[in-house]
């Protein structure tokens, strides 16, 4: 487990939403290394001010470069009472440890996310899942008036899904977070070693495995549009596995699959038509005999006449599409028409009437994943 300096760090974080500063003189050589080779501690530069606890300032005498060497400079402080404090430059080298940082680890370890994501500035951020059932958050600040501030969005995005809240000090109080969560403490879960930082993985999959029989119930709200409005205006563009950001009118707006009503209630895991979605998104809304579906492949059919058989589109996909013509009609509920016109057998072409694409950035991303870079 944590030595008790680094358990009283993570407390102070509660109280420092800049990061808590602390001079390497302070740290064990050994732990520091470790520390910083995880990204758990960053450098923070030199403090130029003396860490005398009497100085009426508050903040510590101004120090000064006073003479050394380039290799081994020396400062000094003038305290009010007339001592000059000296000082190495590895006295005043000081390290930040930030919420941030530790989120970085978690997500490191705990995996299945691409990045850290802040729900909450300085207060709550999202570090991935544990398999494809349970996210996983880290929490900052549990105070009372904190309360109110978290719970919204924490419950928002729990709707439908079961979340494992990793918190600094204090639980949560009670009605923080939804029925289907559970919190666990930092200190139950990290530890530094002789080596590196290790997240106890196995005791967080037992406490999300604890979660995976609690059922979530499916909801979506309909997306208002303005009268008049038509398919070819409305553009759902992927951003991530589970996210995509919708443009209408004004700003546009990110939903998860669970939020558009295309989770597994047993499990919460993503249903076929998000993945259909995603996938024909990928081809920015066209299947053809070019870019056809892996979902459902195209089948090979003979042909009176010839000896090879043809290629021909999977009947299924005909129904998928039109499963999920009907879902995205629910969730547009006053645009009028069909989001994804009949196929087109002249063509041999299924496409969608709405704009469907992955966002440049994410695209790169599943390129580089799929060369395996």
């Amino acid at each position: 487990m944590w030595p008790m300096m680094y358990v009283n760090l993570f407390s102070q974080l509660e109280y420092a939403q800049a990061g808590v500063l602390v001079r390497e003189r302070d740290i064990d050589a050994q732990h520091l290394s470790v520390l910083a080779e995880a990204g758990l501690v960053e450098y923070a530069g030199i403090d130029m001010y003396s860490d005398c606890h009497d100085c009426p300032l508050g903040t510590g005498c101004p120090v000064e470069r006073m003479g050394g060497t380039d290799d081994d400079p020396e400062y000094v402080a003038i305290c009010p009472a007339g001592e000059y404090l000296i000082y190495r430059e590895a006295d005043l080298r000081q390290w930040r440890l930030t919420a941030p940082a530790v989120a970085r680890v978690l997500l490191d370890q705990v995996g299945e996310a691409s990045h850290v994501e802040e729900i909450v500035p300085h207060r709550l951020w999202s570090v991935g899942r544990i398999g494809r059932d349970v996210s996983v958050f880290l929490f900052l600040g549990i105070r009372r008036k904190d309360a109110a501030m978290i719970a919204a969005p924490l419950h928002e995005r729990l709707k439908l899904h079961k979340g494992l809240v990793v918190v600094f000090a204090e639980l949560p109080a009670t009605g923080v977070l939804p029925q289907h969560a559970v919190a666990v403490s930092l200190g139950e879960v990290l530890r530094v070693e002789e080596t590196a930082v290790v997240v106890d993985r196995e005791h967080l999959e037992g406490l999300a495995a604890s979660l995976v029989g609690t059922k979530v119930k499916s909801a979506h709200q309909p997306i208002s549009t303005p009268a008049h409005f038509t398919w070819s205006q409305v553009r759902i563009e992927f951003i991530s596995d589970e996210d995509v950001r919708i443009w209408t009118v004004g700003e546009p707006v990110v939903k998860t699959y669970e939020e558009l009503g295309m989770a597994n209630t047993r499990n919460g895991r993503p249903l076929k038509s998000w993945q259909l979605l995603w996938e024909f998104a990928g081809h920015e809304g066209v299947y053809d005999l070019s870019h056809p579906s892996v979902l459902y492949a195209p089948e090979k059919i003979a042909h009176r006449g010839s000896r090879q058989p043809l290629t021909a589109f999977s009947g299924k996909l005909g129904t998928a599409l039109s499963d999920l013509a009907g879902h995205l009609s629910k969730l547009f509920p006053t645009i009028p028409g069909r989001p994804i016109a009949e196929y087109d057998a002249r063509k041999h072409q299924y496409r969608a009437e709405i704009r469907l694409g992955w966002e440049p950035g994410y695209r790169e991303r599943k390129r580089r994943e799929y060369r395996g870079e």
